[in-house]
């Protein structure tokens, strides 16, 4: 199924069977000798299959962990014509990186790279709440600096080492990296409401902003209902300072195992989507998170999608404190969003 329609090319999400053909297409192709080993790039050899593989896992090819990374197969009329691996989403630091390789050294010169990271760009943000987007190239790589640049990608003017540690980046695979960004603006932050839609929104709070565990989840939708659960399989002591004040005295102790939680709320919303189209709004893609860990699963059901809307952390506090809602309760968090959307 097709993920994202351009121009040029189009995306889908790569499958186990696409794993060996990526990987052929990496290391084989006659593009090859433009991104490994002599002469130009005599300190990164080939990767092996083994390093393959831990650099991108099986869950990059069947979307158990989508915000861990995913693999894409960009096409060109009927056919793959390359890959882009998006890596683990950072939603604490907004970034996520990318990588691109096409199948062979015809298929470039031809805009294909370029479309395809902006798709990929564009579908990250709608479906992930990432905004920030980084490619690694080497400098010697002229012909793929053109396509990066082409898709709206630009120099950091800060000192490389300097952005390594803020955003916690690997080691480069290039002695001469260079650090490539492109940003893209924020969605709107009002809702447009569309007649026989269903909305639902929602609210998570989880142990940390840097490696979040899934506390609880809320939602509440314009059809009166509401859902709430608290899960029972966080530890305790990856929990923040502000979530032990703010987050953990206002849960109810109820906790259930995680996949009744799951079962619950995907047949919550199916029951919503089956009736007519149904939209998730969330203000923050940590929510989109929450809902991808607390499913288990890439998609929301079929006959429903999310949305981000990113009212301001303050106008939530507001309208808590005026509705006497409890802020960082995620049933209320999801209360004082829908108050925001609804009455503006």
């Amino acid at each position: 199924m097709l993920i994202a329609n351009g121009n040029r090319v189009s995306l889908r999400r790569a499958g186990p069977v696409d794993r060996a053909r990526a990987y052929a297409w990496l290391v084989e192709s006659d593009l090859a000798p433009r991104s490994f080993g002599p002469p130009l790039y005599p300190e990164r050899p080939p990767p092996t299959p083994e390093f393959f593989d831990k650099r991108y896992p099986l869950h990059y090819f069947d979307g158990t962990r989508p915000f861990d990374g995913r693999m894409l197969m960009v096409r060109a009329g009927n056919e793959d014509v390359g890959c882009i691996a998006h890596h683990a989403v950072d939603l604490y630091r907004d970034v996520v990186a990318l990588e691109l390789w096409l199948a062979e050294a015809g298929r470039s010169s031809r805009g294909y790279g370029s479309e395809a990271i902006t798709l990929a760009c564009e579908w990250l943000q709608d479906n992930f709440g990432v905004n920030r987007f980084l490619l690694r190239p080497s400098r010697r790589n002229v012909r793929a600096l053109r396509a990066m640049r082409r898709a709206g990608f630009r120099e950091t003017d800060l000192p490389h080492d300097e952005v390594l540690e803020t955003l916690a980046l690997d080691a480069p695979a290039y002695i001469d990296e260079l650090l490539l960004f492109r940003t893209l603006p924020l969605p709107p932050a009002m809702l447009e409401r569309e007649a026989g839609h269903t909305y639902v929104f929602v609210d998570s709070e989880f142990t940390n902003l840097m490696e979040p565990r899934l506390i609880s989840f809320g939602a509440v939708a314009t059809d009166a209902t509401s859902f709430y659960c608290e899960l029972n399989d966080w530890p305790r002591e990856l929990c923040s300072d502000f979530v032990r004040r703010s987050v953990l005295p206002l849960l109810d102790g109820d906790a259930v195992p995680h996949a009744m939680a799951a079962k619950s709320l995907l047949r919550w919303i199916a029951a919503k989507a089956v009736k007519g189209p149904t939209v998730v709004v969330s203000d923050s893609g940590f929510d989109r998170w929450a809902l991808a860990d607390l499913l288990g699963r890439e998609d929301l059901p079929a006959g429903a999608q999310w949305l981000r809307l990113p009212v301001a952390y303050e106008t939530l506090d507001e309208i808590a404190a005026e509705l006497g809602l409890r802020r960082h309760y995620a049933l209320d968090d999801a209360r004082a969003l829908c108050h925001a959307a609804l009455s503006r």
